[in-house]
């Protein structure tokens, strides 16, 4: 009669597409990083959650001299990039044989060139030891990896207009990505 359903009908529209870049988001940073186990968003604090796991034992000294590194390096690679120093948490869990490092950062200033750089410390700092996915873009169909490429770039452009409003995991699962909202 007045036009309700219409505009919820909209809305409806509007929150499938901000669900669906969420779970884009998340999918195609774990195609285009195979570095990367699993990555959370936290929508709270539009906080990203990266989880690296290192196998076998790293003795504490050692693990905390590379994550001051780690930080250092982003520190200045933001201060290049936007001229100011952004905000970054590591934690790490030792189990029996693996090492699975959190790092935490805030999803609305995260780049591109920022996962490349952490993917790329964690790879050279731990090299055989850090699991990765034998599926990387260099081996993968060049249509798939440009199009996932492609929305990666995109989305990490549009958060700050658009933020993702669930709490979603993205996980590797039998040589697939997947992407549950918890």
């Amino acid at each position: 009669m007045f036009g309700f359903n219409r505009f919820r009908t909209l809305f409806s529209v509007r929150r499938q597409q901000e669900d669906k870049e969420g779970i884009q988001l998340l999918a195609s940073m774990l195609v285009c990083y195979p570095e990367l186990e699993s990555v959370s968003y936290l929508p709270r604090d539009a906080e990203l959650i990266l989880d690296f796991v290192i196998q076998g034992k790293e003795e504490r000294p050692e693990l905390e001299q590379f994550l001051h590194f780690l930080d250092d390096s982003l520190q200045a690679y933001h201060e290049m990039e936007t001229g100011g120093p952004v905000w970054m948490s590591v934690e790490a869990e030792q189990h029996a044989d693996v090492m699975i490092v959190h790092v935490h950062r805030q999803l609305i200033n995260m780049t591109r060139g920022e996962l490349t750089l952490l993917t790329s410390l964690f790879r050279e700092h731990y090299a055989d030891r850090l699991r990765q996915d034998s599926h990387t873009l260099d081996n993968m169909e060049q249509d798939f990896s440009d199009v996932q490429s492609d929305v990666l770039d995109h989305i990490l452009g549009t958060v700050q207009i658009r933020p993702i409003r669930d709490r979603l995991v993205g996980i590797r699962e039998n040589d697939r990505v997947v992407v549950y909202n918890r």
